[in-house]
């Protein structure tokens, strides 16, 4: 998913005549991405059952799908580029 959206953007980049590189980060960096949002999320999620703040388990249920993207993305990510 990051590979097309840095290829998307280079073309728009390249039709606007601007140099942006965007960041690619490595295979490390995705997990402990990853990781740190399963860990956020699980913790707004109990937070939300525990007081009365449903948004907060709003947040932490999309803090643990992030974190299953970031798993599956760091998962394709073939080389340390």
């Amino acid at each position: 998913m990051i590979k097309e959206v840095n290829q998307a953007c280079e073309k728009l980049n390249s039709r606007l005549g601007i140099s942006v590189e965007l960041p690619n980060p490595k295979k490390k960096a995705l997990k402990t991405a990853a990781a740190c949002n399963l860990v956020v999320g699980v913790g707004l999620v109990a937070a939300g059952i525990l007081f009365p703040s449903k948004s907060c388990a709003l947040l932490g249920g999309v803090s643990v799908i992030s974190s299953a993207v970031l798993k599956k993305e760091s998962k394709n990510k073939t080389h340390e580029s």
